[in-house]
């Protein structure tokens, strides 16, 4: 475990406390606002806990599929709003749900998951190539993709930005990435103490919280533009209150969105962020 005493985005040394739980607690950057981990688990601890994150049974994966089908959906309609099919790599690839969709509407799909139990299922059930290991373990070939895709995996990074680096070097230049991530900070500043019986943030699996303006940052940092972040959907959960939540947030969330043209972001709920890789002109 390790204390970093720096912001990752501005570089900042001054952080409040936000949340405690247990040997948890998580910091707010003074400056940009970047909610963080302190301490952070060690790569070996985080790699660990991940042998056993995604269940096996059956019945698990298909309400794992049926909860994330919604944000699939839409996530494929806003990567092929802006990019014809192409070569897609989606990181942290799960059971291969979003990989499963897309080679269905003609593109070229691979995967990365840390998850032996998600490698096989995906293998077997989707028959596409799924690597084991980190991105930047893997030195893929640079601008061989058209999208490169992450949905809840860049909170769980110790270093979202040096990823995202990564990702962007192997984008094709103008290619597409496309974010999805948790926004739970103004949840558990409006909860307040109760915030710790809903352990928003998984302690200790995110790392990091985003909001649209450190999420923007961040992509900035690894040299996207043409950053935009949308509600994109929202998420199905199986427990009966915590869906409808989720669908009536969701659906708030959105018109809300739409009405005022992408300014007004709802705080608390999900976001997909898209930005492209800077295309060089000659």
């Amino acid at each position: 475990m390790h204390h970093n005493n720096h912001c990752l985005l501005c570089g900042s040394s001054r952080f409040r406390l936000i949340h405690k739980r247990g040997q948890w607690t998580y910091l707010r950057c003074r400056r940009c606002g970047l909610v963080r981990l302190d301490p952070m688990p060690s790569p070996e601890e985080l790699r660990q806990s991940y042998h056993t994150y995604l269940p096996d049974s059956e019945n698990e994966v298909e309400k794992w599929e049926a909860m994330m089908r919604p944000v699939v959906v839409k996530s494929a309609r806003i990567i092929e709003a802006e990019s014809p099919p192409g070569r897609l790599l989606d990181i942290g690839s799960g059971y291969g749900f979003f990989l499963k969709e897309m080679k269905q509407r003609g593109w070229e799909v691979e995967g990365i998951e840390i998850s032996e139990t998600g490698r096989q299922y995906a293998k077997a059930k989707i028959g596409v190539n799924i690597h084991a290991g980190q991105l930047e373990s893997l030195s893929l070939p640079r601008d061989s993709f058209d999208a490169v895709t992450l949905f809840y995996v860049i909170e769980h990074l110790s270093d979202p930005l040096s990823t995202m680096k990564e990702v962007n070097r192997i984008l094709k230049p103008g290619g597409l990435a496309l974010v999805r991530w948790p926004h739970s900070t103004p949840i558990v500043r409006l909860t307040g103490p109760l915030s710790k019986r809903f352990d928003l943030y998984h302690s200790p699996y995110h790392l990091y919280d985003f909001s649209p303006l450190t999420m923007t940052m961040l992509l900035e940092g690894a040299h996207f533009e043409a950053i935009k972040t949308l509600v994109g959907g929202y998420t199905l959960p199986d427990i009966r209150i915590n869906r409808w939540c989720s669908i009536i947030t969701g659906i708030l969330a959105e018109r809300i969105c739409l009405m005022s043209r992408g300014r007004i972001l709802i705080p608390g709920v999900s976001k997909t962020t898209i930005a492209q890789k800077i295309e060089l002109t000659s």
